[in-house]
């Protein structure tokens, strides 16, 4: 997608594709998925510091292996970035293929001892955690949206970063009668996605974990 307002990263503009996760990462520290799954770090006694550094090794798979689908995308300020796929442009692949790929980036970057407790947590997490979905409701040929990750630089919240950054993606869905998909875990999210017009049209929950995941399409206007 050419997004009027964002800049499309490359994927061998690794430098700042590493800046970017780090700055997204950071913000993903603190959703709640990420917060449950770390959790289990914790019979390790790993220090937050540790835990930011996996939470940006897990934005750094995902963009390792989107970039080369222009997928990654970030405001000129550098203040917010999002990686979201339109579902045409992925030519021959598939999402489920690119999650497994970022998934064994990802177990790179991770220590023997933190493979061996976040992999099965996150087995139990399977549940909650379905980025897939939209492929069971859209139709076989239907291009859509799919945010995979959003983030704002804490530091320029309240700025109208976030305005900025995922207006063009509805702009270019209302141009081409797109749905766009995503999910996310708190009310304060929900109702900020709702704010610009996305529904939630399904909620997952687990008696396991003290989390729900919301599903959420915007319909194209």
């Amino acid at each position: 997608m050419n997004l009027p307002g964002l800049i499309t990263v490359q994927a061998d503009q690794t430098e700042e594709l590493d800046a970017l996760a780090r700055m997204v990462g950071t913000c993903f520290l603190e959703e709640m998925w990420y917060v449950t799954w770390l959790e289990a770090l914790d019979e390790l006694d790993v220090q937050p510091e540790r835990k930011l550094e996996i939470t940006r090794a897990v934005i750094q798979a995902d963009y390792a292996v989107t970039a080369p689908y222009g997928c990654v995308y970030t405001l000129p300020d550098r203040s917010g970035a999002a990686n979201a796929y339109l579902r045409s442009e992925l030519g021959d692949a598939t999402w489920p293929e690119l999650e497994e790929k970022s998934g064994m980036f990802l177990a790179e970057a991770l220590t023997a001892e933190e493979a061996a407790v976040l992999g099965p947590h996150a087995e139990k997490m399977e549940s909650l955690s379905d980025t897939s979905w939209p492929l069971e409701r859209a139709g076989a040929e239907e291009d859509f949206i799919y945010f995979v990750s959003i983030g704002v630089d804490p530091k320029k919240r309240g700025s109208g970063a976030f305005r900025r950054l995922i207006t063009p993606f509805l702009v270019h869905a209302d141009e081409h009668g797109l749905d766009c998909y995503l999910d996310c875990y708190t009310d304060r999210l929900e109702q900020l996605y709702g704010h610009f017009g996305f529904q939630t049209v399904e909620r997952r929950n687990s008696d396991a974990f003290p989390i729900e995941e919301r599903l959420m399409i915007r319909r194209p206007r």
